[in-house]
């Protein structure tokens, strides 16, 4: 499957898409818009699927995709089941680049806001204490009519653009050419995504992709601006960080949980890509 183009129109009389996005589970496809999205969930887990970067989502989780950047939120399979009784909620917001009129952003007071919007091509995580503080203003936000429902956006991206509590979810923009590009890189992210805890080869990829071995290396690194191994090892130590936010499993078991088969080199890979050992990771997160 492609990502898909979709169309996202504005009511005639604001001048930005904002709705409370509630249903079983989120149906949305792989898909792409010329609008910036900024994304907090409420309720409900799974992935998220953001250009080349695969990361799990849960409520408070807080986004913000930029302009033709491919993405879909993937629940777990149990909100899909039949009669789950489970829910899926959360804010979505759209805006063109110009919402604001053709020159705002050129002003010197909307520097902050045009430089959010431009790091927002990597797409960009936000953390738990922004989140905090901007769930009530962006419910707040749903209820809000005319000039205060423009300023309370305004706030809120200078909020985002000025928080520290915030990373990357790309390390560059995913480029997308054709619908065989869009189709072998979904498969590529779904398959890393339900089997990196798994040894993978690069013969398993390829042949997923339906190349040789040389040419899908190649391939996935021009339109990724990284190696298949490489992302492979992302994807391996944002898990590990996830477990190791809690001190329920030793750190050689989250090594093995994570896809590595020996501690040292788990050590090696975290401390390359988080500049710090996984123990320390730890202590700072649990302090």
């Amino acid at each position: 499957m492609k990502p898909q183009l979709l169309k996202i129109s504005n009511p005639s009389n604001t001048s930005y898409n904002l709705y409370l996005q509630e249903c079983p589970f989120f149906p949305t496809p792989w898909h792409y818009h010329p609008e910036f999205e900024i994304v907090l969930m409420l309720e409900s887990t799974g992935k998220k699927y953001i250009g080349s970067s695969i990361t799990d989502f849960q409520p408070g989780d807080l986004c913000m995709i930029g302009s033709y950047l491919p993405h879909y939120y993937k629940n777990d399979i149990r909100y899909t089941e039949k009669d789950s009784g489970l829910n899926a909620k959360s804010i979505v917001i759209h805006f063109n680049y110009d919402f604001l009129g053709e020159k705002f952003l050129d002003i010197p007071e909307s520097a902050m806001i045009k430089n959010l919007l431009e790091r927002s091509k990597r797409g960009i995580q936000f953390g738990t204490n922004i989140s905090g503080r901007l769930k009530d203003k962006m419910i707040d936000l749903t209820q809000m009519e005319g000039m205060a429902r423009l300023i309370g956006l305004i706030q809120i991206l200078e909020e985002l653009g000025r928080t520290k509590d915030a990373d990357y979810l790309t390390t560059d923009a995913i480029q997308l050419r054709n619908e065989v590009d869009s189709n072998r890189i979904k498969k590529v992210l779904e398959f890393v995504s339900e089997n990196f805890q798994n040894d993978i080869m690069l013969e398993d990829v390829a042949q997923l992709a339906n190349m040789s071995e040389s040419a899908f290396s190649r391939y996935f690194k021009k339109r990724t601006r990284k190696t298949f191994s490489t992302f492979l090892t992302e994807i391996r130590i944002e898990h590990a960080c996830k477990l190791l936010q809690n001190d329920k499993m030793s750190v050689s078991e989250i090594s093995f949980d994570s896809g590595f088969n020996n501690l040292s080199n788990f050590n090696r890979q975290f401390k390359t890509i988080k500049k710090i050992p996984p123990l320390t990771y730890r202590m700072k997160y649990l302090e």
